[in-house]
């Protein structure tokens, strides 16, 4: 069954798609802390896209809708037509993680949770973050680097290493387009469709 979870858990592998160069910004590092000022004030927003995880020899693709708001989440990851596998709400009280058989599992922390229930590691609480393309507040970002327009191109947080592969050029900031997570053998990567902000 938790395997079932897991193979439903990713979608459609990413299509590679042309990336244009970022437009050069005078000071880097003055548009990168705009750009966390900005973003890190945002917790209303929406992000339907795919995500694809790899563990060892494994490979699960699914569908991904996230809705964020405030302090409290909605995560559905459903497969092929619509058939929903795992869905992760939360808030600052708790996270629930319902399985495709419609069981619920509690826990206080959403990242053991998901590690409790599919045995692998999803930074639920960093990605809250990461797809937004700046670091999470209170954990130590131990590097990043940024494009030639302030915009990250990588982050390392929590053992974690985030690599931005494309940003939309349709939102201001840009937001990730495109990310790759890897920690360990664990890598996750992640195409956004569609964001919405402040829905």
């Amino acid at each position: 069954m938790m395997r079932l979870i897991t193979i439903c858990l990713a979608a459609a592998l990413l299509a590679a798609c042309a990336v244009r160069p970022p437009e050069p910004v005078e000071d880097v590092e003055r548009t990168w802390q705009q750009r966390l000022e900005v973003l890190s004030a945002r917790d209303d927003w929406v992000l339907a896209g795919r995500v694809a995880v790899a563990v060892d020899e494994e490979r699960w693709n699914a569908n991904l809708r996230w809705r964020q708001d405030g302090e409290a989440y909605d995560i559905q990851i459903y497969g092929p037509f619509g058939r929903h596998a795992a869905r992760l709400r939360g808030d600052a009280s708790g996270v629930t993680l319902t399985d495709s058989e419609g069981r619920d599992h509690h826990a206080r922390d959403a990242d053991q949770l998901v590690y409790d229930t599919l045995g692998w590691r999803l930074p639920v609480n960093g990605l809250r973050y990461w797809v937004l393309g700046i670091p999470a507040p209170g954990g130590s970002l131990e590097a990043y680097a940024l494009d030639p327009a302030g915009r990250p191109e990588q982050l390392a947080q929590s053992g974690w290493t985030v690599r931005y592969q494309r940003y939309s050029d349709e939102a201001r900031p840009p937001l990730p387009d495109r990310m790759t997570l890897e920690f360990d053998d664990i890598r996750v990567r992640v195409l956004m469709d569609d964001w919405q902000m402040n829905p």
